[in-house]
Order: structure tokens, then sequence, then C-alpha cells
């Protein structure tokens, strides 16, 4: 059953708004240490081990090398191929969007960090972003959560419909994409900058087994 009935409108409507964790355009650098601010109350797991960590502005050549990198270790874990795939549409979708609104001078604030778990995978991805970006992502991934895989297929396929799409993807179909590819709810993670912008990190797992 959906959860949302008529209310499916206001879901389209909030995707619409904000495509992208993108930054404003124009803005300046500044946010030195978001990630380790926002990083700061994560979860470390026992036993995990690093695969990537990057922090600054990631071009076509910074996805393909994290890309990689993670189908290397994925590899060399024995991950099933199901997991593969899963693992790298999340990957692939977080790391574009981040490329698509990072190329301006505050995109080297951006930062994309993956772990190897003992259970999986966790991933984390942050932007400055201004205010209003940053409260309306972390109520989009509030709607998200909120919905069953039923739910998330339907919405995805209603997006992917739509006349009205940007020329830089999907209204919306990436956040959705990482939250039917990903394994349980997706976390955000907000810390206030002083210049008035908000460091935004999305953290998602991707369970193995």
């Amino acid at each position: 059953m959906s959860i949302f009935g008529d209310g499916n409108n206001l879901l389209i409507e909030a995707m619409t708004q904000i495509d992208h964790m993108g930054v404003e355009p124009g803005m300046g650098a500044g946010g030195e240490g978001c990630k380790a601010d926002a990083l700061t109350d994560l979860t470390r797991d026992p036993g995990s081990s690093m695969v990537f960590d990057h922090e600054g502005v990631v071009d076509h050549s910074v996805v393909h090398a994290l890309l990689a990198r993670a189908e290397e270790v994925s590899l060399a874990t024995d991950d099933p191929v199901t997991v593969r795939k899963r693992l790298f549409s999340v990957l692939t979708e977080g790391l574009e969007n981040i490329h698509h609104h990072n190329m301006s001078e505050a995109g080297r604030s951006s930062f994309a960090r993956m772990t190897r778990t003992t259970w999986g995978y966790r991933l984390v991805l942050g932007n400055v972003v201004p205010p209003a970006t940053a409260a309306l992502l972390c109520h989009r991934v509030d709607i998200l959560n909120a919905m069953d895989d039923a739910d998330l297929k339907a919405q995805y396929l209603k997006l992917l419909s739509m006349q009205e799409r940007t020329e830089r993807g999907g209204a919306g179909l990436g956040l959705i994409t990482m939250a039917r590819k990903s394994t349980g709810p997706m976390r955000t993670h907000c810390h206030n900058l002083e210049d008035g912008r908000v460091c935004f990190a999305l953290e998602l797992t991707i369970q193995a087994g």
C-alpha cells in the first residue's frame, strides 16, 4: 500500500525543486574542515578498512578513479555480482551528483568517502550548500526513507515519465535510485558553517551478505 495517497504531488514538487546535492552558483570556497565536521558523529565500524577518501573537485577523471578503486576492492573480497551492481549504482549516482555541481570554486569542499566493513560498505558524500538546499534535501530523504520498495519503484517510474526534465538529469531520479539500491535508511548530516552555508553529507550503506 502506498503511504502517499493524494499526497503524491507534494513529493513530486519536492523532488523537482532541487535536482542534485548542488552548490549555489557563484559561491566562494570556504568550509575548510567541512568533511571532518560532518563525519564527527559517524559510527566507526570495528574491522573496517578505507576504500577511498577524496576531498575536492570531482571531475570525470576522479569519478573514474573512485569507481575503479571500488571495483578493485569488490572483486578482491569476492562480492556477489548483485552486490557489486547495487554498489556501483549507488556510487555512480552519488559521484555524478557531486560532479555536476562542484565545478565552481565551492567544489573544493566536496568530499566522498567509502569504507569496507565486516557486513558491506559505508558511503558518505558531501557538499557545501545553502541552508535552504540542505533543509530540502533532508526533507526529501525523510520522505524516501518512509517509503517501501513498491512505493520507491512507483515514484521512480512516475518521475521517469515526467515531461519536464532538467539538462543535468531526471528530477530527483538519482536520489530515488540511491534509496532503492542502498540498504536500510539513508542518513543526513548537516554542519552549519560560519559563512552561513551548510556542510551537507549523505550517508548510505550497502550490505554484502
